[in-house]
């Protein structure tokens, strides 16, 4: 259940994260037509909205308990909108204009998200990322919890008189 969930849930995010790039690089565009600094203006809320792009990026890549189709899901939306930008850009027009979706369609077919792609195709190829935890399988926080309990000193002697 939780592939199928992850799968779903990477159909969402790839679009917001070609939506993300292409708000913030039509924003930084225009600071830029404008001979205008990053750090005024609309820069730093678009410099934001990359450092969050990156940060969920990470998030979906890095952590070993997730499951790789949430991955997967998102290379696959991402990588799909940039090959139908390279083939048929006139069906990808005809969406309807969202904020960003101006500057995606610039970005979409010079393959930016290509690299973006492969590192989240990564994950697809580490096995410890298909297996979910095992029912009987102890963390190490509760292996640990017995380990170190009460000094025996605090409860006394354990013998008999």
């Amino acid at each position: 259940m939780r592939h199928v969930v992850g799968f779903l849930s990477g159909l969402l995010l790839g679009p917001l994260l070609v939506l993300i790039a292409g708000w913030a690089f039509s924003h930084l565009r225009n600071l830029h037509a404008n001979d205008g600094s990053v750090l005024a203006g609309s820069g730093p809320l678009a410099l934001s909205g990359l450092a969050a792009a990156g940060l969920i990026l990470a998030l979906v890549a890095v952590p070993s308990r997730l499951t790789p189709m949430l991955a997967f899901g998102t290379a696959l939306t991402m990588g799909g909108a940039s090959a139908v930008a390279v083939v048929r850009m006139h069906l990808l027009e005809r969406l309807p204009m969202v904020p960003g979706a101006e500057g995606a369609m610039v970005l979409l077919p010079l393959g930016v998200f290509v690299p973006v792609v492969m590192v989240l195709l990564a994950p697809l190829f580490v096995g410890t990322r298909w297996r979910g935890r095992e029912k009987g399988e102890v963390s190490e926080e509760e292996y640990f919890e017995g380990l170190y309990g009460q000094d025996p000193s605090e409860d006394g002697p354990k013998h008999r008189y």
